[in-house]
């Protein structure tokens, strides 16, 4: 069976989060081969402007997709509110989340030559979606059935923003999933005021995710 390769994204802690499941999910599955892919992996900073000038997140993602010759980009963020693993179809040209952001950040665009909240969206139709559900709520995975279109106003729909305008500009067409994941009880053992209403998911269980995602993959 040929061996194709998948990047896959994560990313480092923000707020009073300990740990980042997102980063341990990238680094756990980076050399492994899953479903026929071969993964590597990043690992980005969780902001969205800074005033030291770092590269576009978008840019050195598809940068590294091209370098790798990547047959799939599958980007992880994490959102308390999530119901276990959502699927993400679109991003703004907007910044502002009073708790995240430095003031340096806030109430801005991402890409200030263009225009303000300004959406792109991500291409899907390379991902069997109702598939995907199906596996996941056959081995007992919370996944949220309905597709969103709000992935936030900080560093995970900048990822989103500028991955697709990335992609866009070199016009490449590398299949892009972004998917946002509960908390673990490891990232919330410093957040005292975590509402029991909020879900918990397993790290190990975010494995189990990709597999199933990468499964779901229409090469």
């Amino acid at each position: 069976m040929a061996i194709s390769t998948a990047l896959i994204t994560g990313s480092e802690t923000f707020g009073d989060y300990f740990v980042n499941p997102t980063k341990w999910l990238a680094l756990a599955a980076r050399g492994k081969i899953i479903n026929s892919h071969e993964i590597h992996s990043m690992i980005l900073p969780a902001i969205v402007l800074d005033q030291k000038n770092i590269p576009d997140s978008g840019e050195m993602i598809v940068r590294k997709a091209i370098e790798l010759d990547a047959k799939a980009i599958i980007s992880f963020g994490m959102a308390s509110e999530v119901r276990g693993f959502r699927i993400e179809r679109s991003g703004t040209n907007w910044i502002e989340n009073e708790k995240y952001c430095s003031e340096y950040e806030n109430r801005k665009r991402i890409d200030e030559s263009r225009p303000a909240r300004e959406r792109v969206q991500i291409d899907l139709s390379r991902w069997n979606l109702e598939k995907m559900e199906k596996e996941f709520k056959k081995q007992k995975l919370p996944f949220e059935s309905k597709i969103s279109d709000d992935p936030g106003n900080f560093s995970c729909n900048g990822w989103i923003y500028r991955t697709v305008k990335a992609m866009q500009r070199q016009d490449l067409h590398i299949p892009y999933l972004f998917v946002h994941v509960s908390c673990t009880k490891e990232a919330i053992e410093f957040v005292p005021d975590f509402s029991p209403k909020k879900m918990l998911i397993k790290k190990e269980d975010l494995m189990r995710g990709l597999e199933i995602i990468l499964k779901n993959y229409k090469k």
